[in-house]
Formats: C-alpha cells, sequence, structure tokens
C-alpha cells in the first residue's frame, strides 16, 4: 500500500463527527451532499449529481465521480446519504472507550456516514500521496432507508467499473455479504361500512376486524432458513364508538428463493382477501416487489478482491448472507458484480446505535486496499483467473 496512505485517526474523527451532526433523514439529504461535494471538490474532484430528488420529491440527487489516476476505473465504492428520521437531537462524541455514541436517545447516523467518511478520507489520502493509484469511481445514493429508492434512480451505465463494493451491512469490519433477499412489500387498504357501535353495530362492517381476520390467517416471522414475513404497520378508527369503515395495514415478505417469496406474497393477499370477505367489506391490495436477490459466490473476482483485501489487514474474512437489502440487490440486479462490506456500526436504527474509531479507521484502511489492490481482480489483472482448485 501506498506508504503515506494511512489513515488518520483525527481526520476520521473530524469528518465522521462533522457528517453525523448533519440532518438527512431520507428525501432531506441537502447539506449532508454538500457537506461532502465541498470535500471533494477540494480534492479537485468533479461530483456530478442526478435529478433523483427532484423525481422523487426530495431535495437532492444521487452523487457520482471518478477519482481519475491511473487507467480507466477499477472499481466503485458506495454509500448512501441518508439516516432514518431521528426522534430526538443528534450530539455525537468520542467517549474514552474509543466509541461514537449520540448523547441523545436516538440513532447516531453511522449507518452509513462511518462508510462516507472513510471513502471520503480514502480519497484524500491517495491525493494527497502525490503517488499514482488506479482510478475509481464513488457513488453517494439518496432515500436508500425507504427502499433503495436512489440505486433505482441511478443510471448504472454512467459506471464503468468492472465491479462494486457497497460499505453499508452492520457488523464489525472483516464480514463480507454475499447474498441478500428479494423483498416485497404492500399496503391493504380495507373498507367497511362506519355505524354508531352501541346503538346500531349490526349496520356496520369493521373494516378492522376483517384487517385482523386476515392477519390472523398469515405465517409470519422467520417461516424457514431463506424467508421471513411481517406485518409493520396497522392503522384504523376514529373513535370508539364507531364501527371503523377504513383500515389499512402496510406489510412485507423476503426470502432468498424467488419461488418461495412469491408463494408467501401469495398466500398473504389470499389471506387479505379471506379477511375481507368473512367480514363483507371491500379491500385494495397494493404489492410492489422492491427488489430481487442476488448470491456471488467465492469464485467472483469481486469477493475474491474483497477477501484478499480484508486478509492484507490481518483480518479474517467473513462471507454470510443477509436478510436485508442494500443498494448492493440493486446493482447486482442490473449486472455490476458488488459485495457489501460490514462498516463497524452496530445497533443500526436504534438509540445503542454506536461504532467505534477502531473500526472507522480499519473501514477506512479496507477502501484503500480495494482501491489499490482492484486492477489484480479486474479483467485484465493477472488475479483475474481463479486458481485452480478453488
Amino acid at each position: 500500500m501506498i506508504e503515506s496512505a494511512q489513515p488518520s485517526r483525527e481526520r476520521l474523527t473530524e469528518l465522521f463527527l462533522q457528517y453525523t451532526r448533519i440532518l438527512s433523514p431520507f428525501k432531506h439529504e441537502r447539506a449532508m451532499a454538500d457537506a461532502v461535494i465541498g470535500h471533494l471538490k477540494a480534492l479537485g474532484v468533479a461530483v456530478n449529481e442526478d435529478r433523483t430528488g427532484e423525481r422523487v420529491g426530495g431535495d437532492t440527487g444521487n452523487l457520482w465521480c471518478v477519482v481519475q489516476s491511473e487507467g480507466e476505473p477499477h472499481i466503485v465504492l458506495g454509500a448512501h446519504l441518508d439516516t432514518v428520521a431521528p426522534s430526538d437531537r443528534i450530539d455525537p462524541y468520542l467517549g474514552e472507550d474509543g466509541v461514537f455514541r449520540n448523547r441523545f436517545r436516538t440513532i447516531l447516523g453511522s449507518d452509513d456516514k462511518a462508510a462516507v467518511a472513510a471513502i471520503v478520507h480514502a480519497t484524500e489520502l491517495l491525493k494527497a500521496s502525490g503517488l499514482p493509484f488506479p482510478t475509481y469511481e464513488i457513488l453517494f445514493t439518496v432515500s436508500e432507508e425507504i427502499g433503495l429508492v436512489g440505486s433505482k434512480h441511478f443510471d448504472e451505465k454512467l459506471l464503468k467499473s468492472p465491479f462494486a463494493a457497497e460499505f453499508d451491512s452492520a457488523g464489525p469490519v472483516g464480514g463480507i455479504t454475499v447474498k441478500a433477499p428479494s423483498h416485497d412489500t404492500f399496503r391493504a387498504t380495507f373498507r367497511g361500512q362506519a355505524a354508531h357501535a352501541g346503538v346500531e353495530p349490526e349496520q356496520g362492517r369493521s373494516a378492522v376486524q376483517a384487517a385482523a381476520k386476515a392477519i390472523a390467517m398469515m405465517d409470519l416471522g422467520r417461516l424457514d432458513e431463506e424467508s421471513s414475513a411481517n406485518i409493520g404497520i396497522v392503522h384504523g378508527g376514529v373513535g370508539t364508538n364507531i364501527v371503523p369503515d377504513l383500515c389499512e395495514i402496510q406489510g412485507e415478505c423476503r426470502s432468498h428463493n424467488e419461488a418461495k417469496l412469491a408463494k408467501v406474497a401469495a398466500a398473504m393477499v389470499d389471506a387479505m382477501h379471506a379477511g375481507a370477505a368473512a367480514i363483507g367489506v371491500d379491500v385494495d391490495i397494493a404489492l410492489v416487489h422492491e427488489y430481487s436477490a442476488f448470491a456471488l459466490t467465492g469464485r467472483s473476482p469481486v469477493v475474491r478482491l474483497a477477501k484478499a483485501a480484508l486478509t492484507d489487514m490481518g483480518l479474517e474474512p467473513e462471507l454470510h448472507a443477509s436478510g436485508g437489502g442494500s443498494d448492493a440487490n440493486i446493482l447486482n440486479a442490473r449486472g455490476l458484480p458488488t459485495v457489501n462490506l460490514s462498516a463497524g456500526m452496530l445497533q443500526v436504527h436504534s438509540p445503542d446505535e454506536h461504532c467505534s474509531l477502531d473500526d472507522l479507521e480499519r473501514l477506512c484502511g479496507a477502501a484503500l486496499r480495494l482501491i489499490l489492490m482492484a486492477p489484480e481482480y479486474g479483467p485484465k489483472g493477472r488475479a483475474s483467473a481463479v486458481p485452480e482448485g478453488e
């Protein structure tokens, strides 16, 4: 590795605290994007922004850039700029134990700002080295937290690299997600007949009761080693003395197997129709396929690159399957082989979210090695061929 390209713990701390102090819930990433654009522009890197924000009702588009040095781009490094919506203030600090936390009981924002800080600092280090390095690309998406919206609207043809690495998996640095599920969501609206609950309840048809019957008929939770289903939102009724004429439920199902996912989704839809029929109400169902599964083998060049980069740091790479989705699902589905690396963030989306400075330093080191080692594993690299017996 370039000798001068060693992560600075002081600079990583500065970047991470700056980024996490910026509120950037989905569809409101403008201030975060401007900070990142400013840092990259100061390095002489021109940042492009697409029109995703105006297309999805947000204030910011996806950002992408080419960090030009030697040759054509060899790898894309990716992360997202948005967070889930915080329920309180975000006031991050680095504790004496070397762990970043929030002083208030809400998210920290390390998902995914740890990744953004690591990628930006890796770029600072390579630019400051004064030495040649492989050309690479950066993609920072928006509205990832509400169904990978930014990546769905991004034109992947703008990227020229043969593979990509997302930094958006929870867990200590060293994990490599090579398999993630397909995901369907639905919104169902039950429409019944309102009536006074005490005077003439027999004149009403309860939309809430229909929804309850539908949910009771569903198989929810962990269905098997590859599949899950959940009802996450139930909303209906306006008063205890009124038979509710409207109830909406929202849910999802996931599976690493497309055929299984289709069966689970069909069973949930059948349950909703049966619940509506049992009470005599109508139901409108909107089922959406959010993204498709991906599965990379250990023979994939980008997997082998990720393993080599982590091993070079003295870490033991761990290949695993995830139950959640990421921008890697979208990029893989569009033909760009993409791994999703653990970014050191723990207990994300919760008031106990935290991230250690040690892991942030390791994440930046991983980004540097991925960039510097990528040419070896690309189509023309010496390590591009799969070793015999692997």
